[in-house]
């Protein structure tokens, strides 16, 4: 005897419909693959913000000028009071960085990064720092009617203690950008001497980009 049965779908070939477990199972395992898809995708790109800044101390930096670059991407603008740097964009613990010197200030020779590549924690980034070498430029000053012995000139900390006789004396030189000032620190016997020229008339003024030689003068009678 043929027992009673009945077909689901539209023909005799259809296979089982799914039950809701199943498709529950499916629709699971789907949203399982496309979070992992998303978070590999963010990972490679290195989405989002991190954890850590990457910051660093600055020295010798007296000027706007000094850009610093993140692996070939985020730049920083160092600015007044040029003693450190932080880029805009964290860092995740473990990215690599890499640290260089897009552009230096005008009155710099070179700039270098210490320490400026591994992967980001705490002790790494504490090791980074940027160290600028300013350019200098030589300073004489021409002495005119000195005829006798115990003139002693001074521009800062730079002493010079000039012969009777002398009509040019080289000082230190001076970094550019940086102040100099030159001053009678004692007359010589039986003549006074003046100081005269710089950029204020009076032996003082800013040093620029070339030497400064024979534009401050000393005029003794």
């Amino acid at each position: 005897m043929t027992g009673n049965f009945i077909l689901s779908g539209t023909g005799a070939g259809c296979a089982p419909c799914p039950s809701k477990l199943e498709i529950h199972m499916k629709s699971s395992i789907l949203r399982a693959g496309v979070t992992l898809a998303c978070a590999l995708g963010l990972a490679a790109c290195g989405g989002g913000d991190g954890d850590l800044y990457l910051s660093g101390a600055v020295y010798n930096v007296t000027k706007d000028g000094l850009v610093l670059q993140n692996n070939g991407g985020e730049t920083v603008k160092v600015t007044a009071p040029y003693t450190s740097f932080s880029f805009p964009s964290r860092v995740s613990t473990d990215d690599r960085f890499n640290i260089t010197v897009k552009d230096k200030p005008s009155n710099a020779s070179e700039c270098t990064v210490t320490n400026p590549t591994a992967r980001a924690n705490y002790y790494t980034i504490a090791q980074i720092s940027v160290s600028c070498t300013i350019k200098t430029h030589e300073f004489s000053v021409t002495v005119n009617g000195l005829t006798t012995s115990g003139l002693t000139i001074v521009n800062g900390s730079d002493r010079r203690d000039v012969a009777a006789g002398t009509s040019t004396v080289k000082m230190s030189a001076v970094y550019e950008d940086g102040p100099y000032g030159v001053t009678i620190l004692s007359q010589p016997a039986g003549q006074t001497c003046t100081v005269t020229g710089g950029d204020n008339g009076k032996g003082s003024g800013t040093m620029g980009s070339t030497n400064l030689d024979g534009k401050v003068v000393i005029n003794c009678a």
